[in-house]
């Protein structure tokens, strides 16, 4: 007698499971939806902006709902008269960062422009934003309906006088990641700069695992965007320049933080082709870059060789483990703008830190060094003085760096080194916060793999993309 009703609740776990078909919803074509997010530390709005149908849709046709559970926010799709979910997928924002600076949690209000994209629908469809909350549960705070034939639907061909090209291609967008790579501070006569940089940092992704052995299911498309002037902003150094993205150091009042907040100039000019990562290189030779997951890469050019920190090389691969990978930062010495970007009692999402709330059973359980102890005694003292001394040096000077080697000498030297357990120290916090491995490209300044743990991230984005 229960054997009818158990087959019933079967079939529909398994139907509710089923990814939706492609051709039944959606044509080839992107909905991007603009919105604004305006709000504090403990209060967010959404307001919509606009509508556009965009060209080709670059993402996976068969994974159109999105099971990594990465990013603060997470964007659906329902049809509307059935109320099915046929789309969606995670990701952050700088308004995410925004809320766990002091000024925010004085009550300081910030709006910022930004946008979700999806299959362009063939019918009407409901769409809403949720948000993490304080025990890392979605919540729903935004939603609308569009119908996509409406006359809302802006449907205008936008024009730019960039040069487009498709910089590695090994095939169509529907089975590959696309990454679209612009320059922001290249003047006309810089472009040919652009173009080494481009072969350059692409060259050093492609040499770390584990893209090395993943170059295929990517392609890399490149917009020649020329500014009026060389460089971009320094806020705290009083220079000021005209450029397309408007990116600028000193993001979230951090030196070396580079973003853009000119989200609808970005998206115009990145929609010239089919994207699922947008990488903007600047034109500076001052060390600074940002990576925000699904939003958006930013990396310096610049490289001084005669100091090991100024590795722009380290850093285009870095940020992009933050965008694609949603990787979260290992370190925890440097100075950030965060107020506990990380709240205790509540594991993060990303999938490299931990709060080790389940000693019995981390989060990288399976991939643990057989008998490992947890968490995992390191030579943490010896890093923790160096880090406090470092801290006392003016950055570039020859103490700072001599300091710096020592400490990538505690690393390389460790005991543990290649080892996988669970180390304190990561996520902008000394304590209570953990990272698999002694070392990764998510923890130490200079160029190196990422850890085992990161890799495998990495490798369940790719797959979900390209199938």
């Amino acid at each position: 007698m229960l054997r009818p009703v158990f087959l019933i609740i079967l079939m529909s776990a398994c139907l509710s499971s089923a990814q939706p078909d492609f051709d039944q919803y959606f044509i080839n074509k992107t909905l991007r939806v603009d919105y604004f997010h305006t709000g504090t530390f403990q209060n967010e709005y959404f307001s919509l902006d606009e509508m556009f149908m965009a060209g080709e849709w670059p993402g996976s046709r068969v994974n159109l709902i999105d099971t990594l559970n990465y990013g603060k926010y997470l964007f659906k799709v329902y049809d509307l008269a059935t109320n099915q979910l046929i789309y969606s997928y995670g990701y952050s924002t700088i308004f995410g960062e925004y809320q766990t600076t002091l000024d925010a949690k004085n009550g300081i209000h910030a709006t910022m422009h930004e946008s979700v994209r999806c299959p362009f629908p063939k019918k009407p469809v409901q769409i809403t934003i949720s948000v993490r909350n304080s025990r890392n549960i979605f919540e729903e705070k935004f939603s609308t309906t569009i119908d996509p034939n409406s006359r809302f639907v802006n449907r205008e061909k936008k024009q730019f006088p960039y040069k487009i090209n498709k910089f590695i291609n090994n095939g169509p967008s529907a089975n590959k990641v696309d990454i679209v790579i612009l320059g922001d501070g290249y003047t006309h006569d810089e472009i040919y700069k652009f173009h080494q940089d481009v072969e350059r940092y692409t060259k050093d992704l492609f040499t770390t695992k584990p893209f090395d052995s993943r170059r295929k299911d990517f392609n890399i498309w490149t917009i020649d965007v020329e500014s009026r002037d060389s460089g971009i902003d320094e806020p705290r150094k009083d220079i000021w320049r005209n450029t397309v993205l408007n990116t600028h150091f000193n993001s979230l009042d951090s030196p070396r933080y580079v973003l853009t907040t000119d989200n609808k100039t970005l998206r115009d000019i990145a929609g010239m082709v089919p994207y699922d990562q947008i990488y903007i290189l600047v034109n500076s030779n001052r060390y600074g870059g940002g990576g925000i997951y699904n939003w958006m890469s930013t990396s310096f050019t610049g490289q001084q060789p005669d100091k090991v920190e100024w590795w722009s090389d380290y850093v285009f691969v870095h940020e992009f483990g933050h965008a694609f990978g949603g990787l979260a930062d290992e370190y925890y010495t440097s100075n950030t703008s965060y107020d506990e970007f990380y709240p205790p009692g509540v594991d993060p999402w990303e999938p490299n830190i931990t709060c080790l709330l389940d000693p019995e059973h981390p989060k990288w359980e399976s991939m643990l060094t057989p008998g490992i102890q947890i968490p995992t005694p390191w030579e943490k003292s010896t890093y923790d003085s160096l880090g406090t001394i470092l801290r006392s040096y003016v950055r570039d000077t020859p103490e700072y760096i001599a300091t710096e080697v020592k400490m990538r000498q505690v690393m390389d030297e460790s005991k543990w080194k290649n080892k996988i357990g669970c180390f304190e120290g990561a996520g902008y916090s000394s304590t209570g916060i953990y990272r698999p491995t002694t070392d990764c490209r998510m923890f130490s300044k200079r160029v190196i793999d990422f850890c085992p743990v990161c890799q495998q991230s990495i490798d369940k984005v790719i797959d979900f993309i390209i199938e």
